[in-house]
């Protein structure tokens, strides 16, 4: 797991998100840095709720060509 892996996991389980969704996540970032970067500031600045964060996760992974 990488550093940035590793951040966005720390502040997913520091906002309680649900195990599921922080796998996911992972799982579908992998190694995308600027994806990472992005729901990592995402996180630290809106400490949004696990739908929102949803929402975003959707829009980024749609930015980086990701589909799922």
């Amino acid at each position: 797991m990488t550093s940035k892996e590793s951040a966005l996991l720390q502040l997913m389980q520091d906002e309680g998100y649900t195990l599921g969704t922080t796998n996911l996540t992972l799982h579908l970032l992998g190694d995308k840095k600027e994806a990472l970067d992005e729901l990592i500031l995402f996180i630290s600045d809106e400490h949004p709720n696990e739908e929102d964060f949803i929402e975003r996760l959707s829009e980024v992974c749609e930015k980086v060509g990701i589909e799922f």
